[in-house]
């Protein structure tokens, strides 16, 4: 067997309920990033790692996701939300350890070579943001020859608008280039696809035998307005036509222009700036704005209390981040109105937001018209939400009667047109790690297709069952994050103090690693052993005493009838094989069936020789040759020590 099928991750199902049983954080993780086996590695580092493992954590993770190192260790954190651990002292804060290893990787990047070149059908991906470039380098590792187009300068999408105190562009330029050299992926930027530009057929025509269509949500949300004047409806209209010289500007174009280098650091000095918007782009708009000088407002239809179904969608840390940094937020008003002068913005009249969505959970805010009053301001930043650029779905067909997308949920194909794959915030707005799922769907369903297979076979939704929180004596608590004081922080800058070696390995060592043995064999990719031992119960030996089952710190074991007394039944899917139930057991029943004990044997016998050596000699026998170990001997004892640290 080789090394890759060991380490292979499997699908442990569970009998009862016939779904996958998997770590909550692994079940909300769109890629499905082996996440309990990267801490169980990462735990294993010393406090000066040796790169080679650190390289291997890497390229397993860059495997799965290439843009692991800012997506995993940056900007996502949706396994996070779900950590069992969340529910005692605080989430495992993955993000912090994934980071240090990413900066690692992306310089071993730079030597890694390319992939073997291409040799199958041409395959065209039109976006270049994290979905087309997921669906992009899955094809190119499946052999396809692959091209993306994308309308802007730069590859990116969405994470251009990222800012830099969070995602340094330099960093995103470097792994984004990195992805593409070894990939072989071609690159065709500031081309438009439909509209004016090339159409799908043209694409066709040129030999392209399916198309990816990955365009994201690259239009703003513009601002409807209850009640205004003749001049600030003027405004609007010219800010939709792309004019924002009067005073009102989409927020998602400022991270834009910030993200090319496109501002002056003081530009918004003395201004007060008004941002409209209570998600997380809003915080990143309004906290922007701060860093270049502005008196920043931000206002949201949403209340203050993120518990309740009006809660304003922004993290918790962005929130206060924001206040921490001198930004005044203000809850539940929406915009009335717009006040102008000489055909500038003035003021916003606002409104009391009574409600924001209804007990089914749609957006329809309720306003009370007799609770108006109004916020002055040199400058209007809209952050509303995104939409997709309709056009080119609308002129080529691709949308129903009812003017939406048409597109099969299974294989992502179009409906409406063979060969077309549709996918990401174009279909369904969310994350990013969400968009990449939807490029590995359509990478495969795109190889089925060019091969003349079942589209839907493989692809259909798996349902999970998610694994409880292990039983702790003590759960440690979560560490801190430290932030540079407020006014260290009004530049571009990361702020977030990165965790030396020493916090990353401990917080790796916190995790519960709830999921099963097989669906992370961390132990095997560490070459502590070949493969997940069997654990069986001797019910002969057994005597129903129940020793084990206290000590069990993942209510693997129950007692069952036996054919005179009650016997103990192990889980599977819980067992870790950590051996508290061996050691307890006063009837020698449980056996792990694995290799430990001749390692730990082969120890012994090297600790008797070393014992034995240091008799008196005869003087006439060479006293000064010294105990050579054997190359298995060395590598038994190596394994033991890493063992002993694992459990411990």
């Amino acid at each position: 067997m080789t090394k890759q099928i060991q380490v292979a991750v499997e699908e442990v199902i569970c009998p009862t309920s016939g779904k996958i049983y998997l770590a909550p954080c692994q079940v909300r993780c769109p890629l499905k990033m082996n996440i309990q086996r990267s801490h169980t590695a990462v735990s294993q580092l010393s406090i000066k790692p040796d790169d080679k493992l650190l390289i291997d954590i890497g390229k397993e993770m860059f495997e799965q996701n290439p843009l692991f190192p800012i997506l995993c260790g940056n900007i996502c954190g949706l396994c996070e939300g779900e950590c069992n651990y969340k529910d005692e002292t605080g989430a495992i804060r993955r993000r912090k350890i994934i980071w240090p290893i990413g900066k690692v990787y992306l310089k071993y990047l730079d030597k890694v070579p390319k992939l073997t070149t291409p040799t199958k059908a041409k395959i065209a991906v039109v976006g270049g943001g994290p979905g087309g470039i997921m669906c992009a380098y899955e094809l190119s590792k499946k052999g396809y020859s692959v091209t993306i187009f994308d309308k802007n300068p730069e590859l990116g999408g969405a994470l251009r608008y990222i800012p830099k105190y969070r995602l340094p562009t330099k960093i995103l330029n470097s792994l984004l280039s990195n992805i593409i050299r070894i990939a072989n992926i071609k690159v065709k930027t500031g081309v438009i696809i439909g509209k004016d530009g090339k159409s799908l057929s043209d694409l066709k025509k040129d030999g392209y035998k399916a198309i990816f269509m990955a365009t994201g949500t690259p239009s703003p949300r513009n601002l409807p307005i209850m009640q205004g004047t003749p001049e600030s409806k003027e405004i609007m209209k010219k800010l939709a036509q792309g004019d924002d010289s009067h005073g009102v500007k989409f927020g998602l174009n400022l991270l834009y222009e910030v993200d090319r280098g496109d501002f002056s650091i003081d530009q918004y000095k003395g201004k007060k700036v008004i941002v409209v918007g209570g998600g997380n782009v809003a915080f990143d708009v309004a906290r922007t704005a701060r860093r270049l000088g502005g008196k920043v407002t931000l206002m949201c239809l949403e209340c203050a209390d993120k518990s309740c179904i009006d809660g304003i969608p922004a993290d918790l840390e962005e929130i206060e981040g924001a206040e921490e940094e001198g930004i005044k937020i203000i809850y539940s008003r929406g915009v009335y109105g717009l006040e102008t002068k000489k055909g500038n913005f003035k003021s916003v009249r606002t409104v009391l937001c009574k409600s924001v969505f209804t007990k089914e959970g749609q957006f329809n805010p309720k306003f009370d018209t007799c609770e108006l009053d109004y916020l002055d301001g040199d400058l209007l930043l809209i952050t509303i939400g995104q939409a997709p650029d309709r056009d080119i779905y609308q002129n080529e067909g691709l949308l129903n009667e009812k003017g939406r997308i048409d597109v099969d949920p299974v294989n992502l194909m179009s409906n409406r047109k063979k060969g077309v794959f549709i996918g990401g915030d174009v279909k369904k707005i969310g994350f990013a790690s969400e968009a990449m799922r939807d490029g590995i769907t359509a990478a495969a369903a795109i190889d089925r297709y060019i091969k003349g297979k079942d589209l839907k076979k493989g692809l259909e939704e798996k349902e999970y069952e998610e694994a409880e929180t292990p039983h702790r004596l003590i759960y440690k608590e979560q560490p801190e994050i430290i932030l540079k004081p407020p006014k260290e922080r009004m530049n571009f800058e990361p702020f977030e103090k990165e965790y030396s070696w020493e916090e990353v390995i401990e917080e790796a060592t916190r995790c519960l690693y709830c999921g099963p043995c097989k669906s992370c064999k961390g132990c095997v990719f560490l070459d502590y052993q070949d493969k997940i031992p069997d654990i069986e119960v001797d019910e002969n030996l057994c005597s129903g005493c129940a020793v084990c089952i206290a000590l069990c710190p993942y209510d693997a074991l129950k007692l069952k009838e036996g054919k005179e007394h009650p016997v103990l039944e192990i889980d599977v899917l819980k067992c870790k094989r950590c051996g508290a139930c061996v050691t307890a057991c006063p009837s020698n029943a449980i056996i792990i069936k694995d290799d430990l004990g001749k390692t730990i044997s082969s120890i012994d016998k090297v600790k008797i020789k070393k014992v034995q050596s240091k008799k008196p000699q005869n003087k006439k026998k060479n006293t000064s040759k010294k105990q050579v170990k054997s190359k298995k001997e060395e590598k038994n004892e190596s394994i033991f020590k890493k063992i002993k640290k694992f459990f411990t």
